[in-house]
């Protein structure tokens, strides 16, 4: 609820200001004569223009701040100038999600995830900063994510350094991650990736990754995943995606399946509708639940501010097969050049 009524204050503080013409000079304001429209160069910039205005030049401020130290960083590690007409791909990226369930609670999370770019290195090289709390979710509430469409993802809520190797193994593309998940006491890891695109099948994209991975606290599993799309008419991308997952804790696999339709209105907004279906072998194969659900993106301003909603309904054995209602609400902001 606290982050509802900020996010309506914020918006009520947009509004713009007015600015009223006055009557010129020996002219009766009452006159039926009307005043003379204000020239735009002279006009006074409104609230809302001087908001988006400051917000911009702050943005602009940090992204630069970030390039700066991703390259100061670089060049610490390297002693070599960044190359010439090189795209730094370091990165902030600040996250506001609000999910507000049917049976009334209420869960509101902050996320900061950051990327620092080195590339003098030898091999490609990043370090790798991510406050997420989900590392420690099943496949089921990472995949979902309160129907907001991420991949699951393993590396949440970590700090440290990725390796990438700029040339493939039979086309085949890896990366390497050690770090230490930030907590009391503080959790080592390590993950080994491999990601093999395909574009032989017509207007088919697929993509097949390989992923496993070691945490001290609960030892090592892997994950499995298989994806194909393809252009449906002009504005329509229809998208298959499929996961398996081991964790040697459990000593059963999980498996998602998830088909999703991709509606793109204009450049700005699009919608996305999901469903999907989860199974494990904990006992027996069997579906443990589904869901089906929404995404709604806007892309607020420019190419760094984005509002998502995201309806969802949800359905587990455990509880009868009865539907739980819930929507989320996320903003995202970027911080990059």
């Amino acid at each position: 609820m606290k982050f509802r009524s900020a996010f309506a204050s914020a918006l009520l503080g947009l509004v713009a200001g007015v600015v009223s013409a006055q009557p010129s000079d020996g002219e009766s304001p009452s006159a039926a004569t009307p005043a003379e429209p204000v020239r735009p160069d002279k006009a006074a910039p409104g609230l809302l223009s001087r908001t988006i205005v400051s917000a911009e030049e702050t943005r602009d401020q940090w992204s630069e701040n970030w390039v700066i130290f991703a390259e100061s960083v670089d060049r610490y590690l390297s002693n070599e100038e960044p190359p010439e007409h090189y795209n730094n791909e370091s990165y902030l990226k600040l996250q506001f999600r609000e999910t507000i369930a049917e049976s009334g609670e209420i869960a509101s999370d902050v996320r900061i995830r950051a990327k620092v770019d080195l590339p003098n290195t030898k091999r490609k090289t990043k370090l790798f900063f991510n406050t997420d709390a989900d590392a420690d979710n099943e496949l089921e509430e990472r995949v979902r994510g309160g129907s907001s469409g991420e991949r699951p993802g393993r590396e949440d809520s970590v700090t440290g350094v990725e390796i990438s190797p700029a040339s493939e193994w039979h086309q085949w593309k890896r990366s390497a991650r050690i770090g230490i998940r930030v907590r009391t006491p503080l959790v080592p890891f390590g993950r080994i990736r491999l990601r093999r695109p395909f574009s032989d099948w017509h207007q088919w994209q697929r993509e097949f990754q390989q992923e496993f991975w070691w945490f001290r606290d609960k030892g090592w599993g892997e994950t499995t995943e298989y994806s194909m799309s393809r252009p449906l008419a002009e504005r329509f991308r229809l998208r298959y995606f499929t996961a398996l997952e081991f964790q040697d804790r459990n000593d059963y696999f999980e498996n998602v399946q998830i088909l999703s339709l991709t509606h793109n209105f204009n450049d700005r907004e699009s919608m996305e509708y999901r469903v999907g279906g989860f199974a494990n072998n904990e006992y027996r194969s069997r579906v443990t639940s589904y869901f089906v659900g929404a995404n709604y993106r806007n892309r607020i301003y420019e190419d760094w501010i984005f509002f998502t909603i995201s309806p969802e309904l949800f359905f587990a054995r455990e509880d009868g097969w009865d539907a739980q209602a819930s929507v989320t609400f996320r903003l995202d902001v970027f911080f990059a050049e």
